[in-house]
């Protein structure tokens, strides 16, 4: 579908559960209240969504959460859309993947996000409020060996930027690509003190590797590519403050209690929760969320409230 600036709409971001196990410092906060759990799509809605989004037309659906992995019918959704899309993609803290990896990869999943700001234990639970370093690292190790495509996205702050080698590193020797994202003004703990921009970040790197420019995709995201001819190994920048990239988004957001978000950068949704199975309302529900996309965000202008968990960020 194509939105009002002649934006292709083909891809969905679907949040699963607003909970997460870990309590990143740039997304929620320990005091955090979640949705009661008859207000969560169930395994009924999530399927006639899902059979509506295939009839649209749309190409690629990303799990998300919180920490989509929390649920406990995971591979039951994973079966769902495997039916209809044959296979998706998740983003995911990788807690449970050691667990799951294999099960999801059976069940349609293609490519799964890891989201690691850091290798160094303290910084880690720093960051996240929970020392759970080494079930994450397991998890990723379990994706590659079971033949998951994988990469790491890691929010850049000051927190973890002295270790922005290590972790270039650790994905080189692995052989996946990592990318290095602006942390967003959303939510109630954003910090202006603890942003980093692409452009000193880039500078940094480029003091210790030569980066080169590619055309190279890994994914339907926004990041922009370079291969780093020392290691042979690929790093992505997303820089959605400092480096506008409206123009290109192909994508809506619906939260894990029905809820669509036509951009990331506004408050702004539109309930499906109850018209879920009035398939032709739902459909014109979804092309008016697509036809309300804004020409672009305004993070700089304004603070936006609803925090990334509560929209499948």
């Amino acid at each position: 579908m194509i939105d009002n600036f002649k934006r292709k709409i083909e891809y969905v971001r679907l949040s699963l559960t607003d909970k997460c196990n870990f309590r990143c410092n740039y997304c929620m906060s320990e005091d955090v209240e979640f949705l009661p759990e008859n207000e969560i799509l169930n395994l009924k809605e999530i399927e006639n969504l899902i059979k509506i989004l295939k009839e649209l037309g749309f190409k690629k659906i990303r799990l998300t959460g919180g920490e989509p992995t929390l649920r406990s019918d995971i591979i039951d959704i994973a079966k769902i859309i495997k039916k209809y899309f044959g296979s998706f993609s998740l983003t995911t803290n990788g807690s449970l993947m050691l667990l799951l990896a294999k099960k999801l990869k059976e069940n349609g999943l293609n490519d799964v996000n890891f989201s690691l700001d850091s290798l160094n234990r303290n910084t880690f639970k720093e960051i996240t409020k929970r020392d759970d370093l080494q079930n994450v690292l397991s998890g990723l190790e379990e994706s590659l060996k079971v033949g998951l495509k994988v990469k790491i996205n890691t929010v850049i702050q000051k927190k973890n930027l002295s270790e922005i080698f290590d972790l270039i590193n650790f994905s080189a020797k692995r052989k996946i690509p990592i990318r290095f994202i602006e942390l967003m003004p959303i939510g109630n703990n954003y910090s202006e003190n603890d942003f980093i921009s692409e452009n000193t970040l880039k500078k940094l790197v480029k003091e210790k590797y030569n980066l080169i420019p590619i055309k190279t995709t890994f994914g339907s995201g926004p990041s922009k590519y370079y291969l780093i001819k020392e290691l042979n190994a690929y790093i992505g920048f997303i820089a959605a403050i400092t480096h506008n990239f409206c123009s290109l988004c192909n994508k809506i957001r619906i939260s894990s209690d029905g809820k669509i978000y036509p951009c990331l950068a506004f408050d702004y949704n539109i309930s499906i929760k109850n018209i879920i199975f009035k398939e032709d309302v739902l459909k014109e529900k979804i092309k008016l969320a697509i036809l309300k996309k804004p020409k672009r965000h305004f993070l700089h202008e304004f603070k936006k409230e609803t925090p990334m968990h509560k929209m499948g960020g």
